[in-house]
């Protein structure tokens, strides 16, 4: 019976240990997944809505920010 006594209590530990290392790669993944999307929606938002004037023809005609000759 002394043997047994603290079994539970290293169970406890193991499981722990094992959902932490779980946990840990989640939120790691998450993390690599929200910082390439804010990546992506940065050079969107730098490249694709930057403002300007184009001469001849603008990549998007609905902004009607063309030079009027």
């Amino acid at each position: 019976m002394k043997e047994k006594s603290g079994q539970a209590t290293v169970e406890y530990i193991l499981i722990f240990a094992f959902m932490s290392l779980i946990s840990i790669g989640m939120v790691r993944s998450i993390g690599v997944g929200l910082s390439k999307s804010v990546k992506s929606l940065g050079w969107v938002l730098s490249q694709e809505l930057s403002t300007g004037v184009c001469a001849k023809r603008c990549f998007y005609s609905g902004y009607k920010n063309e030079v009027s000759d």
